[in-house]
């Protein structure tokens, strides 16, 4: 993923839309990895939702949980329910 590098100022934002430090500390090279088997779970709910195979009215919003973890930038998803 791509992101502008930060600016170098470290003067205040002004009223004419400065950048902060806090938005130039944002800006850092993150990454987030999917295993295969957290995708056909996601794809799978999403499926039987829509298509009507559970209780669930087939325009009922699809909600559930990813499970992983993060080490530093990099978040790992694992798993989803």
């Amino acid at each position: 993923m791509e992101i502008d590098a930060p600016s170098t100022s470290t003067s205040s934002p002004s009223k004419s839309g400065g950048t902060s430090d806090a938005a130039a500390t944002a800006a850092v090279d993150k990454s987030i990895k999917i295993h295969p088997l957290a995708i056909i779970g996601i794809s799978d709910h999403h499926t039987r939702v829509i298509t009507g195979g559970s209780a669930l009215p087939p325009s009922a919003p699809v909600v559930g949980l990813l499970f992983g973890n993060q080490d530093a930038h990099i978040i790992s998803i694992v798993d989803a329910e």
